[in-house]
């Protein structure tokens, strides 16, 4: 992901200009601006799309191959083998805003470029909100306010007691994503054996082909809680590897995979789901909606000496494949 560069106007912007800068342009921006600087974002994907009705169609089984023999013989007749299949998932969109206060001083300073300027101020608010519900959103609309499908609350069934996400891979809806308890409430394991046998039945239950790309996500509190736990010979769970886990670089091991610390996930908690295990970028994607999906305006009335600058923006997301994301349960 690249990363916006400021640079400096020799004139001050209007806000006449300010006014007419492209919604779309500033929106993209922004969460541009946002993404390199949130664990969580900078592991997920973003694409284009025309629609909020946006479809993918994704493989839910694949081609099964046979051995035969040579085209001719008579004893290598050939037969349908097991078939692909797919299913049809939507997508689903809701607006995110930011609204700030730029005062008279900053617009007349020709050393502050006030595009660049808000987009800084404006990539906070976009950051938290959208965060919030790619992880905890619960697919409610109320008051015309559309909240998406988080990955530890709606795509894990969690309001009917996460009953389609016990299910196995080949059992569970496309919609949803595996969860795994801990055996224990509000806890991952009664000491060092049963927590370490914990994720490695979660490791164990990823298929192989996500594994290579595969991270452990938690917050800070729940990797202090992690790094605490050794077995009987004094060997950590967590390895160290490099720099601070603060660095921004995934710098300790879990079984073998790197650790991202997400400040937005939830501490140990009865029936709690605090860390997550897998292929992000193959498991999920944030979609970004083309042309009339953004809106810019600026208010110089309501506050004397100073303009309020506010944008919209519809952001979206979509499952991949279901089987490439766990959710560690703390439930018995």
């Amino acid at each position: 992901m690249k990363k916006q560069q400021s640079q400096k106007n020799s004139k001050p912007l209007s806000f006449a200009e300010l006014q007419v800068l492209h919604g779309e342009e500033l929106s993209t921006k922004i969460i541009d601006r946002a993404t390199p600087s949130h664990a969580l974002l900078d592991e997920i994907d973003r694409i284009d799309v025309e629609s909020t009705e946006h479809r993918e169609l994704v493989v839910t089984s694949r081609i099964k191959a046979a051995l035969t023999g040579e085209h001719g013989s008579i004893d290598s007749n050939v037969s349908l083998t097991e078939g692909h299949r797919y299913a049809s998932v939507k997508s689903l969109f809701g607006k995110v805003y930011a609204q700030t206060l730029i005062t008279d001083e900053i617009v007349s300073d020709a050393h502050i470029d006030i595009k660049e300027e808000f987009i800084r101020l404006a990539s906070d608010d976009f950051l938290n909100v959208l965060v919030e519900q790619l992880l905890y959103g619960d697919e409610s609309r109320a008051n015309g306010i559309q909240r998406l499908r988080g990955v530890l609350d709606a795509r894990i069934d969690k309001a009917n007691g996460f009953s389609e996400a016990f299910k196995d891979d080949d059992e569970r809806h496309q919609d949803f994503y595996k969860v795994i308890k801990t055996g224990s409430s509000g806890s991952f394991g009664a000491n060092a054996a049963a927590i370490k046998a914990h994720f490695s039945a979660v490791k164990k239950s990823l298929p192989s082909k996500y594994k290579r790309n595969a991270k452990w996500y938690m917050n800070a509190d729940t990797f202090e809680e992690l790094e605490l736990v050794a077995d009987s010979t004094g060997q950590s769970l967590l390895i160290r590897w490099g720099r601070s886990v603060y660095g921004g670089e995934e710098t300790f091991l879990m079984l073998g995979h790197p650790i991202v610390i997400i400040d937005q996930m939830n501490p140990s908690e009865a029936n709690g789901t605090p860390v997550m295990f897998g292929d992000l970028r193959a498991a999920i994607k944030v979609l970004d909606l083309k042309g009339e999906g953004s809106y810019f305006t600026t208010d110089k009335v309501t506050v004397k000496g100073a303009t309020i600058a506010y944008i919209d923006s519809r952001y979206g997301e979509i499952i991949q494949a279901n089987d490439a994301l766990r959710v560690s349960l703390q439930a018995s």
